[in-house]
């Protein structure tokens, strides 16, 4: 599951400042195969129940699930997100980061959402689902694909622990990203 992220740089030249806790119900900016940039609420419900706020879709069953029968798919751009471990009951929050850019999304009217997958084995010892990442060299496929891959991205994640200031959406600077 992501549910923290951050976005650095002005991705879709949409006039955004670099944001170290994404969080969701934010806008942020999505591309779409129709739209250069936009933004949207990071908070995806479809349109006959406009209370359901979700922000992660499993891609094994989102070709199946009523929720998203009418979504059209879209790419979010991210530079990391966050995941948090449980250890001996206490959440331990690392953050993640590859070289892809983009994460695998879907949009309506109402908002969007991050399309996620299992962990990669790397990083499945932090937390079972990641997001389904996209290298720039696989948007098309992304886009025109009616079938799933099971990844558009072969490059490697990379994780390292964080500070527990993550865990307020308030907290939003560099050091939240510095590895402890």
């Amino acid at each position: 599951m992501c549910g923290r992220f951050v976005i650095t740089g002005n991705p879709f030249e949409l006039g955004l400042k670099d944001n170290f806790n994404v969080s969701p119900g934010q806008n942020i900016p999505i591309k779409t195969l129709n739209c250069d940039g936009q933004l949207k609420s990071w908070s995806y419900s479809p349109a006959w129940k406009k209370d359901m706020n979700l922000i992660n879709c499993r891609s094994e069953t989102m070709l199946e699930k009523p929720s998203f029968k009418e979504a059209k798919k879209c790419i979010i751009p991210f530079s990391g997100w966050y995941e948090w471990k449980n250890e001996d009951n206490v959440k331990v929050p690392y953050y993640l980061y590859s070289d892809a850019k983009y994460f695998a999304g879907l949009y309506n009217n109402n908002g969007c959402l991050i399309v996620t997958i299992k962990a990669s084995s790397n990083i499945k010892h932090i937390h079972q689902r990641q997001p389904l990442l996209i290298d720039e060299w696989n948007l098309d496929k992304w886009f025109m694909d009616s079938a799933l891959q099971g990844s558009y991205s072969e490059n490697e994640i990379n994780y390292y622990q964080v500070s527990k200031c993550v865990n307020n959406p308030k907290n939003n600077t560099p050091t939240l990203i510095q590895e402890l």
